[in-house]
């Protein structure tokens, strides 16, 4: 059963790499793990910045929108002219940086503890299993690093520019050591191999 969906999702994964749906900096941690005879990966993200914006009276998980979302270094140009494409009438504005995760399915419990405790003495301190079943066992591999800054309310942006290049230049450099902790549990992936 684990083999045969690992075969089929790993399809599903080469179809989504031809498209460009995965980010390309990811893609060799996602073929190491996939090498694993007890692991594939299920759905993946290298990390990003971006802003996102919240309409008024929307389901918010519905309705919300990235005026500007960035997996790869972003440049002040690139903040200022997402902001330029705000509604007039938001809700509530953000500025958002997510360290990069990986859901990774393991072939039982005992090789899910062996994942999650790589991933956390390698500074992946958020990393836990997630669902449990018969079929398999899903790992969250996850960073601390994070940022949920609110900029905006009611239509207004209510924050000065030399404050939005800060919060860049801070989720530009979380991401970055983020990314560096990543790297440095992907140099350890092998010690799972049997």
């Amino acid at each position: 059963m684990f083999e045969d969906d690992k075969r089929k999702t790993l399809m599903e994964l080469e179809l989504a790499i031809r498209s460009n749906l995965v980010d390309e900096e990811i893609i060799p941690i996602i073929n190491k793990i996939n090498e694993l005879d007890d692991y594939y990966t299920t759905s993946s993200c290298i990390g990003r910045c971006g802003i996102m914006e919240f309409p008024k009276g929307k389901n918010p998980k519905i309705h919300s929108r990235w005026l500007g979302k960035w997996h790869h270094y972003a440049t002040y140009d690139e903040l200022f002219e997402a902001l330029r494409k705000k509604s007039d009438d938001f809700e509530l504005m953000v500025f958002v940086m997510n360290s990069p995760i990986l859901h990774i399915a393991a072939r039982d419990i005992n090789s899910a503890k062996k994942m999650v405790e790589l991933a956390i003495h390698n500074g992946l301190k958020a990393s836990s299993i997630k669902s449990v079943s018969d079929k398999r066992v899903i790992v969250e591999i996850l960073g601390t690093y994070k940022i949920d800054a609110p900029i905006g309310k009611d239509g207004k942006i209510l924050v000065n520019e030399d404050y939005l290049k800060f919060l860049l230049d801070v989720g530009n450099f979380k991401l970055k050591k983020s990314r560096e902790i990543l790297m440095r549990w992907y140099n350890k992936l092998n010690e799972l191999k049997k």
